[in-house]
């Protein structure tokens, strides 16, 4: 039986240095606090943007991301090191915690089989996979990866890296002198090799080696706080407080909270800023979002902004709010000007570096949040995008210079209007199919698919936009004056049902329009036309045609519509995948905004359209608007050929 404290002396005092490095830790832990408590508990919004309520989805969200760090696994040897290494030392903890409840209370720890199995296999195997995983974070900070120094690498993992190490080597040489000493102990198999190496009357050694072990554990617990090993704490803090629903939902600014009353006496209110340029503005839960950034640069890797050399990285974004946080400059209001207006803009709001990021942290709110300060507040706008939102004022939709009217799209079709009592589902054109003659085809191609499959179905008598431009572009006033209009005829309308062309409206109707009084139930197109197949309401005739699919955005990372398109495209041909698909697709190029924007460096759109047509596909097949005349002006570069289309074409062309 192994005897606690073997060969050590005052071994308790130990104890009295743990105290000291668990206080040094509290400290600091208080320190992060603090600075994140500088933040909004709420902010004026009818969407609640707080730390989530502990209940199933919290524990479900700490332990899928914040405990078993399932995204870090999307990229395999960085996902099996940490594991190596997160498990390792959690192992060995634990084995620390037994041996001081055996001291405490006599735990029979180090008796008979839990002895062998426990406390000397497994806690020798914790700390060799562990010395594996360090090994691997090493190396690779030898040799980084690109996305780990652009646009700048974090410093401080060495110091970390380097006394984690310490504590294992010293570990297992303590463990090592014992056993040359106290005699062989198989179960032990890493003390066991190394003892044979060692004479078995160093116990001076030993002494010193047990000390430093356990002084370098407490320097360690001490430094956490201090240094990049912190993410330990705040990263699964972050993804059990991170919203359940994938993307990015905004919410909706209430701007009755804005009235100002001068005529009470006193000094009137100061005016709330709208959206955020200082990290004060910004609620506690962002600036967890910032305090836990890791620095990895997955965000950066599958932007597609940063991919096509535009001033935007979500990196550089979240390091520059990270240092801030850290230095305490929260007031400090010249955080846009050190962003850049250019990289702000250059969002297409894709969600991909939410998707990849292990800290579940939420760049596109962010990167949103400034730009509703730059628009709401400074008016400043690319020339472009503020002509969108002139039109928008204007005309209640975004595409100035058509030359297309409302009812353009349907003058030679018998579309039924709305009837309130009689009409089932609503079918919303929307404003890019109604006013952009090359998606005008889609509306078309819709209107054959439910009179075939006899749907009771009807238009708006005025087609106009759900206001989610004017939103992802920063005007929220716009957005809000835009959908009460909508959600007010609706209402009058007694609209239950909705059906969507186009995936940016489907996300305003689904996570926007609730807030602001508008509750309905809103189908993607897509999902309907897998709904009429499935069904039997739709007969099609099917074709050896290969289609490759490209995921909108919108639809897909933000909503989780993935098989459906899918599942349609199988019954009119031969589906075919990009590289980049999924959860991990890339983006069109046309969200945020930028499909009213002049795009510097090389062009999304032309980047997507070539990896749709090196799969060799005979059509590229998409259910979004903005994603089909993206693609479709993407594809002009490498093929003359019609090669994009929407879904409901393909269905439509092949009914029988």
């Amino acid at each position: 039986m192994r005897i606690p404290y073997w060969n050590i002396s005052y071994g308790i005092l130990i104890d009295t240095v743990a105290l000291v490095a668990v206080i040094v830790f509290v400290f600091g832990l208080h320190g992060h606090w603090k600075r994140i408590r500088l933040g909004k508990v709420r902010i004026r919004s009818a969407n609640v943007d707080h730390p989530g309520k502990i209940g199933p989805v919290f524990v479900y969200s700490l332990l899928k991301n914040g405990i078993l760090g399932a995204k870090l696994y999307k990229k395999i040897f960085t996902g099996i090191a940490h594991g190596f290494l997160f498990w390792g030392m959690l192992v060995l903890a634990l084995g620390t915690s037994l041996v001081v409840l055996n001291l405490l209370f006599g735990l029979p720890v180090f008796e008979g089989i839990f002895n062998r199995w426990f406390m000397s296999f497994f806690l020798d195997l914790a700390g060799l996979l562990a010395l594996f995983g360090l090994l691997f974070f090493l190396v690779r900070r030898w040799f980084p990866p690109e996305r780990l120094i652009t646009p700048r690498e974090r410093t401080g993992f060495g110091v970390q890296i380097g006394l984690l190490a310490a504590v294992i080597v010293t570990g297992f040489l303590v463990e090592a002198i014992r056993i040359a000493s106290t005699g062989p102990d198989p179960f032990s198999f890493v003390g066991n090799f190394m003892a044979g190496w060692l004479p078995a009357d160093a116990l001076s050694v030993h002494r010193i080696f047990w000390w430093s072990h356990g002084l370098l554990c407490m320097a360690f617990i001490a430094y956490i706080p201090y240094s990049p090993m912190m993410h330990m704490v705040l990263v699964p803090t972050n993804t059990a407080l991170a919203d359940p629903r994938p993307g990015s939902k905004m919410g909706v600014i209430d701007f009755s909270s804005f009235d100002n009353d001068d005529d009470e006496e006193g000094a009137a209110e100061e005016m709330p800023t709208l959206g955020c340029s200082s990290l004060a503005d910004f609620t506690r839960k962002r600036l967890l979002d910032f305090a836990a950034c890791l620095w990895c640069g997955r965000c950066h890797e599958v932007c597609p902004a940063a991919i096509t050399k535009k001033p935007l990285s979500p990196k550089g974004v979240m390091v520059t709010l990270a240092e801030r946080l850290a230095a305490g400059e929260v007031e400090d209001a010249t955080l846009i000007d050190d962003i850049t207006e250019d990289a702000i803009f250059a969002c297409t709001t894709c969600t991909a570096c939410l998707e990849a990021c292990p800290a579940c942290i939420n760049q596109p709110k962010t990167i949103l949040k400034f730009r509703q300060n730059l628009v709401m507040e400074q008016s400043r706008i690319p020339e472009l995008m503020a002509k969108a939102i002139n039109s928008l004022e204007q005309r209640a939709h975004p595409f100035f210079g058509t030359g297309s009217g409302p009812k353009d799209w349907c003058k030679d079709l018998e579309v039924p209007l709305f009837a309130t009592g009689e009409t089932e589902y609503l079918l919303w054109i929307g404003c890019s199919v109604t006013y952009e003659e090359r998606a005008q085809k889609i509306a078309r191609a819709m209107v054959r698919i439910l009179e075939s499959a006899g749907v009771s179905y009807g238009i708006l008598e005025e087609s106009r936009c759900t206001g989610d431009p004017a939103k992802q572009m920063g005007n929220e006033f716009m957005f809000t004056e835009l959908a009460q209009t909508n959600i007010d005829e609706f209402n009058e309308l007694g609209v239950k049902k909705i059906i969507t062309l186009c995936p940016h409206c489907y996300n305003s109707f689904d996570r926007h329009y609730p807030l602001l009084g508008g509750n309905y139930e809103v189908i993607p197109h897509s999902v309907f036309i897998n709904r009429l197949i499935s069904n039997d309401k739709l007969v099609l005739k099917n074709s050896l045609e290969r289609i490759c699919y490209h995921d909108p955005c919108y639809l897909g990372r933000r909503n989780l519509f993935f098989d459906e398109p899918r599942e349609v495209i199988r019954k009119v041909g031969q589906l075919v995948e990009m590289p980049r698909s999924g959860a991990e697709s890339f983006c069109c190029g046309g969200g945020g905004g930028n499909y009213w924007a002049e795009e510097v460096g090389d062009r999304i759109n032309q980047v997507r359209s070539k990896e749709a047509l090196d799969t060799g596909a005979d059509r590229i097949a998409t259910a979004c608007p903005f994603c089909l005349l993206m693609l479709t002006d993407g594809a002009k570069k490498f093929t003359e050929e019609q090669k994009t289309f929407d879904i409901a074409e393909l269905v439509a062309e092949r009914l029988t």
